[in-house]
């Protein structure tokens, strides 16, 4: 596993950069943007973000809950360097520390535990190595500081130990509130010992004497109604269980998980690189279970506490081919228990909270093709026909819904698609025609029909009316998104065939004010305005003129998707422009800013091709990860950006991967 280290000098950089600080309030703050290198524990129940050994969140149950809590070092071992491991086929991490001298002075082993649900930190040290856990979170979510309270605890079996109280309406991500409150242990044994309490931070102090010490920061396992029945329970269980015992049940939950990805094939690759790829593998399947939740979503990194449709693809993909077909169905199961309650399905949805939805523009489009495309990539790679029919309910309504919003036989962006979310095309363009969310359409649909058809699930009049809006989108689809021959991502025809909704939930787009809110209100054309910003002055707001956008990351999304609706000779011209732009600029973009996923699309095309280029790509892509092994949200020249601990842009970039070692277009001396 690969070894990463932290110097005093770039640790305290990163905790600037970053934000963390002693606010006015005293609390301990930090800016997640900047947060790079982040690792996850988790059980599904009981998740924890950290760098090194540092620990940012720890939250749940359930996996959609408030990053309130925080182990970090205290001023005196944060000058300690650290260097940092995990334990291969686990998510079991261990840390040494040393000193100006050279010499470790205290070694640190963090797991989640499966008994007993709680972070156990194991600390074994020549001297006083100090914590402070407590108020830790992002600035944003300070004003909620006062939801937290801390009492002495009398438990027996530990050498110290205090309760912290989150109370309910706490958000986990933006506006959206848990439904109920949250309580933890934070405990002590061997040489471990809370020392103090400082109001004023809400930070416990806890110091850990020469010897072996532990702390556990122990967590009740939710209904999903906001109880806690068996907080005292857990913390029983562990004061009876040593920490070994929770550290080998750890170690074989894991590497039951993980013994698929033992089994890849990299053969075919040269010697030195199979063990990089080997532990690629291991270092993104670890990341994808760790941040999936005992209900079968999967966050989408430190900084978002929900879990979202299109992300979902990749990962599920990813899960396929690492051999975990188990959590790919958890993954539809999970959709599928939310759509069985509601009829619906947004954007994202909280993991463990009922009825608590993430909504943005044109929730109808984009995400439903997505789900239903998973749905068979699933199905095609176990067979499982029954679960097919099981959810078809969900499938059914994800098809009318996207056939409701066919307008020139083009369907809309959906409001948080990659290119606008990210900034790439401007939001201006909700409402034209989508390529990918028409094409996503397109093959989904015709796997879905090809499913009922097979199987007479559907009755004639259904099965045609699905079919004649394929054959529709089908037929005008080369006319509305190629102009002379060249591919755009959009259509602005399409909006001129529309009437635009009164309010809709999405972000405010006045002038130099971006924000999500629930409801925004029409102005004109495309522009849509929170309430605040409709009484502010129009005078000098003027419609965006339409534009046409030919992005070269669109052009490999054919290949990715496998598009039947595309000939052999369609895919690799779009592919050859991409190539032709990398070969002249040395980059897949003509923008500073590029997707996460976009070297893992292009490796894809590549490999799929045979093209001798895919070696190059190969190695950019994988030397684009992180410190821990995986791919970040957005990269600006080269440098990430966004959100790390990304399930969806590794996911893509892992199985790119794959494809590319089992491609033929390596060499194995």
């Amino acid at each position: 596993m690969k070894t990463f280290t932290k110097s005093a000098l770039v640790s305290a950089s990163i905790l600037f950069f970053c934000g963390i600080c002693w606010a006015s309030e005293g609390y301990r703050t930090y800016g997640m943007a900047e947060l790079q290198n982040i690792h996850c524990m988790g059980n599904g129940k009981l998740c924890v973000y950290g760098r090194e050994g540092e620990i940012f969140q720890i939250f749940g149950s359930p996996y959609s809950g408030p990053s309130m809590l925080g182990l970090l070092s205290d001023d005196e071992t944060a000058q300690l360097e650290t260097s940092s491991r995990r334990t291969r086929g686990t998510a079991i991490w261990e840390h040494s520390l040393t000193g100006d001298d050279g010499k470790t002075v205290a070694t640190i082993c963090d797991f989640v535990s499966y008994s007993g649900n709680a972070l156990v930190r194991r600390i074994v040290s020549d001297r006083v190595i100090g914590f402070d856990c407590g108020a830790c979170f992002e600035e944003r979510y300070r004003i909620h500081a006062g939801a937290m309270s801390f009492e002495p605890a009398d438990l027996e079996g530990f050498e110290s130990a205090w309760k912290v109280t989150i109370a309910p309406g706490v958000p986990f991500y933006s506006r959206y509130k848990s439904g109920g409150g949250y309580s933890y242990y934070i405990a002590t044994a061997g040489k471990a010992r809370i020392v103090s309490f400082e109001e004023a931070s809400k930070m416990l102090h806890i110091e850990a004497e020469p010897g072996e010490s532990l702390i556990y920061v122990i967590a009740s396992d939710k209904d999903g109604e906001g109880s806690t029945p068996n907080l005292e329970e857990n913390a029983r269980t562990i004061a009876e269980t040593s920490w070994r015992k929770l550290r080998r049940e750890c170690r074989r939950v894991w590497r039951e998980y993980s013994g698929p990805q033992r089994k890849i094939d990299c053969k075919a690759l040269a010697r030195k690189d199979r063990r990089e790829l080997r532990e690629a593998v291991d270092n993104v399947g670890t990341m994808l279970k760790a941040q999936q939740g005992e209900e079968g979503g999967v966050l989408a990194g430190i900084v978002y506490h929900m879990v979202y449709v299109r992300d979902h693809y990749g990962v599920s993909r990813a899960m396929l081919a690492l051999g975990h077909s188990e959590e790919a169905r958890k993954v539809l199961q999970f959709y599928f228990d939310i759509f069985s309650e509601y009829g619906y399905i947004r954007n994202a949805q909280a993991a463990g909270w009922k009825g608590v939805f993430h909504p943005h523009e044109n929730d109808e489009t984009e995400i439903t093709g997505y789900l239903i495309v998973q749905a068979f990539d699933y199905y095609e790679k176990t067979g499982d026909a029954a679960f097919i029919e099981k959810i078809m309910p969900m499938l059914e309504w994800a098809a009318s819904a996207q056939q409701k919003n066919i307008v020139k036989g083009m369907l809309p962006f959906n409001g948080d698609e990659t290119y606008i979310a990210g900034g790439v095309v401007p939001r201006s363009v909700m409402y034209h025609g989508s390529a990918e969310a028409t094409l996503l359409f397109i093959e989904g649909g015709n796997k879905l029909l090809d499913f009922v058809s097979s199987r007479g699930l559907w009755s004639d009049e259904k099965t045609a009316s699905l079919r004649k809006d394929i054959d529709t989108c089908t037929s005008l689809y080369r006319s509305n998104f190629f102009v002379d021959g060249r591919f755009y991502l959009n259509n602005p025809e399409r909006e001129e065939g529309i009437e635009y909704p009164e309010t809709r939930p999405g972000v405010c787009l006045y002038p130099g004010y971006l924000e999500h809110y629930l409801e925004t209100y029409h102005y004109k054309g495309p522009l849509y305005f929170c309430k605040d910003c409709m009484e502010r002055d129009m005078s000098e707001i003027e419609i965006p003129e339409p534009q046409r956008y030919s992005i070269p990351s669109a052009f490999l999304f054919p290949f990715y998707i496998d598009a039947s609706l595309f000939t052999e000779e369609e895919k690799e011209n779009l592919l050859q422009e991409v190539i032709d732009l990398y070969l002249k600029t040395g980059k897949i973009s003509s923008q500073d800013r590029i997707l996460g996923y976009d070297y893992g699309m292009f490796l894809y095309a590549l490999a799929r091709t045979g093209n001798p280029l895919a070696g190059e790509v190969y190695r950019k892509m994988m030397d684009m990860r992180d410190e821990t092994g995986a791919w970040v949200e957005y990269y600006v020249d080269g440098v990430p950006n966004g959100c790390p601990c990304r399930p969806w842009e590794s996911g893509i970039n892992i199985e790119a991967a794959l494809e590319y070692a089992a491609s033929g277009t390596t060499s194995n001396p």
